[in-house]
């Protein structure tokens, strides 16, 4: 084998290997996209929990408060029978 076949061996190798390089840095870029991508729906999935968090919270508090009017107007209507029944106890 002559040195110019020799050279003409490497230089085809040479190619082929930059070819494969070219392949693995657009994967690389496909997947750093992917990842970005990834950031993305991550951090939106943050903030909608943030915000889902706060309305439980909202929607915690407003059963609490209908409970409590709940207890307090049956409280009233028990006090309310008591009284015309007998004529006792506080009107509230």
């Amino acid at each position: 084998m002559t040195d110019s076949e020799k050279l003409d061996l490497l230089l085809a190798e040479m190619q082929e290997m930059k070819t494969e390089i070219k392949d693995i840095n657009q994967r690389i870029t496909y997947l750093e996209t992917g990842q970005a991508e990834l950031k993305k729906k991550a951090d939106k999935l943050a903030i909608e929990h943030a915000r889902t968090q706060n309305e439980i919270y909202k929607i915690s508090r407003k059963i609490e408060d209908t409970y409590g009017v709940a207890l307090d107007a049956l409280a009233a209507t028990a006090e309310n029978r008591k009284w015309l029944e007998t004529g006792t106890s506080a009107l509230i």
